[in-house]
Order: structure tokens, then C-alpha cells, then sequence
């Protein structure tokens, strides 16, 4: 059976793909795939605009004027088991019905697995009707971390405001797949505004900041389904606004915040599909499918940093829906 990377796959860099064709989500109806695809990608989506709001800082100190700060950030963000399935309900779907005659059935998402396989059944009629083998998800084991990784630099401008940019080049994740990362935030010190706040021992920021994820895979080879041009585009966003505190000394600094993140996760199936079965044989669909999931929440982060001349590193652990693990190491002036 052909396989079709998953979309959280993408950008996560997981050389791993779904255990099920193309061809037979879509043979449960249009509609019914819709439906499918909004739940099984939504913890997928979720995930990723958390881990990419992670990583933005690491001290409430802001740089003076043209110094600057270089390095490379990673985070790994957990999978609480809750976020690897999901409940469908067969009374939501058009004809759709599990084998077993249950209603409803917890099934696994794109970032669990299904005990044994879980069938469903397209009827089309009193005798004709097709069964389908739902998926798993990535990989065949759940997922209960997902990392992530870019470059990351910072400059300082005036008024005690710096600048940071995140980056990772358009470049291959798979095989036929690609991902590029960028984002921008700014972040400015309130110790400076008020003289008594200079003699306190820590000092005070604030943080707004925003990060985009794109995925190409190209699944022309890989979806089982005749058809053109088709591919897995998705695009997540994913905001920042926090406050930071941090010590002020020399050598080893601590450093927490409490923020707020919300952001989007868009997941586009393009080109032509001609479908071999279900309600929608012989039929050819065009961008069959087109998910959008939105996810906010509070997180709380606390860590610590340690400097050497130029050098500095990192370890932050952040509170949030899925809780995260970064490290920085930098180099800067």
C-alpha cells in the first residue's frame, strides 16, 4: 500500500509516514474526509504553534545599541497521552458506520496509534458499501515529543529595545518534502523607565513575537491516487506576547516569564484526485481538503543562563499545553 507523509512530518523533520493511502480517506466522501482530517491534525497543529512560540529569550536585559547575539535554539515539546486521539462519533459523518456497530470510538490522531485497526464502513445501499482501515499516525509508535530547531539572532537598538530574527532556510525534511521557518520579535526593558527599578536585583521586559512555519511534500509519487500536481502545503503562525524577569549576575542568571500565545496551523491537500472508490468513484477532485486549527494559552517558563566571554547557553523549561524543553547556544557581543 502507498503511504503520504503526515503533515505535522513537514516540520518536525519525522522521516516517518501514515499507515494508510490517500485514496481511502478520501473514499469516505468528501465531506467525511473534511471531518476527519479537522480532528486528526488538530493536536498536530496545536503542537506546533506551541513549540515555535518557545526560545525567544533568554534574559530580561535588552542589548545596548548595535551589540548583538547569534546562535542556534532547539526546543522539545511533550505529548500529554489525551493529545494522541480523538472521539468519533459516526452520528457527525454522512453513511459512515464502525464495523463493530459501535457509535462512537476513540481513534488515534496524528500523533498516536490505533490498537489493532479500527475499520469504518462507507454505505452506499442496501448491499453496496466499502470498508476503510482509518490510520495511524506518524511513525508506528505514538509520538510523545516533538522537536523542533532554527537560527536565532538578536541586535539591540535604542531605547533599550532589541530586535530578534529567527530563521531556517527552505530545505529538505524528506524525501519530497521541504520546510522553512522565519519570525520576528522585539523586546524592550522596563527597569530603565523608573529609577528605583535600577537598584532592584532583577530586571524587567516585555516580549511580543511572531514565528511562520511552512511545509511543501509533493505526494504525486506517493499518494496511490491518479491525478497532477498534488502536494501538502501547510502554513502555521504562531504568536508571542510575554513578560520577563531575570537576575543580574555576572557569571550565572536566572530567568522566567509569563505570556500568552495563540496562533493558526492551515493545512491544504492540492492538485487533481481520481477517486477508485466510495460514494465518489470515478470522480476527479480538485484541492479535495483544507484544515485550519486555531489554539491559544497561557505558559509560564523559568531557566537559566550561563556566560563565558562571548559564549553563552541556555536551559529553559516552559508550563503551557504541551509543555516544552529549550536550549540556546550563542555567541555575541
Amino acid at each position: 500500500m502507498k503511504k503520504y507523509t503526515v503533515l505535522l512530518a513537514l516540520l518536525l523533520s519525522y522521516a516517518a509516514f501514515s499507515q494508510t493511502d490517500i485514496d481511502q480517506i478520501l473514499e469516505i466522501g468528501i465531506e467525511n474526509a473534511q471531518r476527519f482530517s479537522e480532528d486528526y491534525f488538530a493536536s498536530a497543529g496545536e503542537s506546533l504553534v506551541n513549540t515555535v512560540s518557545n526560545g525567544w529569550y533568554n534574559t530580561a536585559e535588552t542589548k545596548k545599541l548595535w551589540h548583538f547575539e547569534v546562535g542556534i535554539v532547539g526546543n522539545l515539546s511533550f505529548v500529554r497521552e489525551e493529545k494522541q486521539s480523538f472521539v468519533l462519533n459516526v452520528q457527525d459523518y454522512t453513511d459512515l458506520s464502525f464495523r463493530n456497530g459501535q457509535t462512537s470510538q476513540i481513534v488515534a490522531n496524528a500523533l498516536g496509534v490505533n490498537e489493532g485497526d479500527v475499520s469504518v464502513v462507507v454505505n452506499q445501499g442496501q448491499i453496496t458499501e466499502v470498508e476503510i482501515v482509518l490510520p495511524d499516525g506518524i511513525g508506528d509508535s505514538e509520538i510523545n515529543s516533538l522537536p523542533s530547531g532554527f537560527l536565532q539572532g538578536s541586535l539591540g537598538l535604542i531605547k533599550s529595545t532589541e530586535i530578534k530574527l529567527r530563521f531556517l532556510p527552505r530545505m529538505k525534511a524528506v524525501q519530497d518534502a521541504e520546510i522553512q521557518l522565519y519570525g520576528i520579535a522585539f523586546q524592550h526593558e522596563f527597569t530603565d523607565w523608573v529609577f528605583p527599578l535600577k537598584r532592584w536585583p532583577v530586571r524587567l521586559s516585555g516580549l511580543l513575537g511572531y514565528t511562520n512555519v511552512k511545509g511543501f511534500y509533493d505526494i504525486n509519487s506517493d499518494s496511490g491516487v491518479a491525478g497532477a500536481d498534488q502536494e501538502v502545503r501547510l502554513n502555521t503562525n504562531s504568536w508571542l506576547i510575554t513578560g520577563i524577569v531575570s537576575t543580574k549576575l555576572p557569571v550565572l542568571n536566572f530567568y522566567g516569564g509569563l505570556g500568552y500565545y495563540f496562533g493558526s496551523s492551515d493545512a491544504d491537500v492540492l492538485g487533481t484526485y481520481q477517486v477508485q472508490n466510495g460514494p465518489l468513484i470515478s470522480q476527479t477532485l480538485t484541492d479535495p481538503i483544507s484544515v485550519r486549527n486555531k489554539t491559544n494559552g497561557v505558559k509560564a517558563t523559568i531557566g537559566a543562563k550561563a556566560q563565558f566571554g562571548i559564549f553563552r547557553a541556555n536551559l529553559d523549561y516552559t508550563l503551557q499545553n504541551y509543555n516544552n524543553l529549550s536550549l540556546g547556544l550563542n555567541f555575541g557581543w
